[in-house]
């Protein structure tokens, strides 16, 4: 049993570590995105704003799996 606690202890940091590496990409992309569409105009500015809020909600899933995780872990 503390052998699997440790094991969802350490998905836990995993995934709060690829929630952030995703919500920092996905800013990024955004940045890229205002960027390529109000300073430099270029056509690929949607689709940059499209994949920042699909990285974005992706990152909102491993948020929601991360608290499922540690509600499960406290218990």
């Amino acid at each position: 049993m503390k052998r699997q606690g440790q094991k969802l202890e350490l998905k836990l940091k995993d995934y709060r570590r690829f929630t952030a590496t995703l919500i920092i990409l996905s800013s990024y992309l955004y940045m890229g995105a205002i960027i390529n569409t109000y300073i430099h105009y270029s056509p690929d500015g949607r689709g940059l704003t499209v994949l920042s809020f699909a990285v974005a909600l992706v990152a909102g899933w491993l948020g929601f799996r991360t608290h499922r995780l540690k509600i499960k872990l406290q218990q």
